[in-house]
């Protein structure tokens, strides 16, 4: 166990030593891919990019991870117009024939708006749907009207004012700008954090000389993002990069309910990267690089691990993000988070705050089964049912948090592993054990719990991999993306055994 307990720490200094270079690292996004090969495809170089977006679709005939069931008609969509775009071969003919019969087999996720809801999803539809009704390629609007009617009221708040770099909206630019300006440009080069966004920007300013200059930072903006993906074909694109500060404060963050931030072992690595976030962080919170604007969910995360690590915080800057009876990620926005709500709560608790409000709205949002479903940001409901029995006192709550270890228990597959769509992954086995062990530090998990949590850990012991492949992409962002740092501490925290 010494020999394996040696591997796993320096895998896991490795990443943690890596944690906001080069801007950050995320999966490629089959969305923004698309978009770019459309709007500002890599010169003399789509077949590359074509080929690898084609590969990505599933057999049921959408693109995206289905385990966010939600998130695959703007992939899907994005995905057929660029095929449509480049190819009318019988094999492109034949993906986006059966890409469209899968949209139509989506009708039913969007007779109802949730709060799980991607990122701009009210925005991009509508506008996807209208640029392949313009390449007559039939896509019928009835099934959507839920989200058009929304989209509709996200436009007009946007159109009420004008919107700087480095904001919410301008992230979906691609979704309702029109005039290119230099004004939505941040200190990425790029437009939102959004590789969609920014192609799209390229493209509406292709015929505009005066410019030239923006235009060759955006595409290099490109060019760095597709670096970041570890893929490295040109026009294979992230999401939203950079990303650095919130790969450092959610890396950080799972070290911190862990239990690990003062790992003997690690602390040397620990420390520069502790010091960093503090240097970064202002009176007003903390967004997810240094040129998005704050947000709620890193701000809170961004406390706990500073109080955590010994720093002088108050819980001032989250108090920017609180809204009524709850926290959220960003001010006016139209879904909450439970997950924003449940850090939020973690950081007051330990600065010593009143966290009662956010405790209660946690706890009504507690589904009949003992699990806490529909996040924002987040898919796996063990990620946010973890963090939800992480928070909760137990003196308090301990009827839902007991339901919710009840439920983790029935979903645990005999071999100890556990999984949503998939089968038993890592990234969601590691967050049961992650909450799991939480209870038994605190003395309150039941012995069947232990058990449970026991058969966990060997799991993750069994199925440690150096280098993990083919993963699922479990976060939302306009589509399903996957941090690959933040997972990968998550993964490893939850692997290492713990220090008695």
């Amino acid at each position: 166990m010494s020999h394996t307990n040696d591997i796993l720490l320096m895998d896991l200094r490795h990443v943690i030593r890596d944690l906001s270079k080069d801007g950050g690292m995320n999966s490629a996004s089959i969305y923004d891919t698309a978009q770019v090969l459309r709007f500002a495809p890599p010169e003399g170089m789509v077949w590359p990019a074509l080929e690898w977006l084609q590969a990505q679709q599933y057999r049921d005939g959408g693109w995206g991870d289905p385990a966010v069931p939600r998130a695959r008609d703007v992939s899907t969509l994005a995905a057929i117009l660029a095929l449509h775009t480049y190819s009318d071969g019988a094999q492109a003919r034949r993906s986006i024939h059966d890409g469209l019969a899968f949209l139509h087999n989506q009708a039913p996720y969007w007779s109802h708006l949730v709060d799980d809801l991607p990122v701009g999803v009210e925005l991009l539809l509508p506008r996807l749907i209208e640029e392949a009704r313009a390449a007559q390629i039939n896509v019928p609007i009835e099934p959507y009207n839920l989200v058009v009617g929304l989209g509709k009221k996200r436009r007009q708040l946007i159109a009420a004012r004008q919107w700087r770099a480095g904001t919410p909206p301008v992230h979906s630019w691609e979704g309702w700008g029109t005039e290119p300006t230099t004004k939505l440009i941040d200190g990425s080069g790029g437009i939102g954090h959004s590789s969609a966004a920014t192609a799209a920007w390229l493209h509406a300013a292709r015929h505009r000389p005066e410019l030239a200059a923006a235009r060759t930072n955006a595409q290099a903006y490109l060019d760095r993002a597709a670096s970041m993906t570890g893929i490295d074909l040109p026009g294979v694109v992230p999401g939203v990069w950079p990303i650095n500060w919130f790969e450092l404060v959610f890396g950080l963050y799972t070290l911190c309910i862990a239990q690990l931030l003062q790992h003997p072992a690690l602390r040397d690595v620990i420390e520069p990267q502790v010091l960093a976030l503090k240097r970064a962080f202002k009176p007003t919170g903390i967004g997810f690089s240094d040129y998005f604007i704050p947000d709620g969910d890193d701000t809170a995360a961004a406390l706990a691990i500073l109080h955590t690590a010994g720093h002088t915080v108050t819980s001032a800057p989250l108090r920017y993000f609180e809204d009524g009876d709850h926290f959220c990620a960003f001010p006016g926005e139209l879904q909450p988070s439970i997950s924003v709500v449940s850090h939020a709560a973690h950081a007051l608790q330990l600065l010593g705050d009143d966290p009662t409000n956010a405790y209660r709205y946690i706890a009504e949002r507690q589904h009949n089964d003992g699990r806490w479903l529909g996040d924002k940001w987040q898919s796996a409901w063990l990620y946010t049912t973890s963090h939800a029995m992480i928070v909760l006192p137990y003196t308090q709550y301990h009827q839902q948090i007991n339901y919710a270890v009840d439920e983790i228990m029935r979903h645990q597959a005999p071999d100890g592993g556990l999984g949503s769509y998939h089968d038993s992954t890592a990234e969601e086995t590691a967050y049961a054990v992650l909450g799991l062990r939480h209870l038994r530090r605190q003395g309150v998990l039941h012995e069947e719990g232990k058990l449970a949590l026991a058969a966990a850990e060997q799991w993750m012991l069994d199925h440690y991999q150096p280098f993990r492949r083919d993963a699922p992409h479990l976060w939302i962002d306009k589509d399903a993306y996957r941090p690959t740092r933040i997972v990968r501490i998550v993964e490893l925290a939850a692997t290492l055994p713990e220090i008695d």
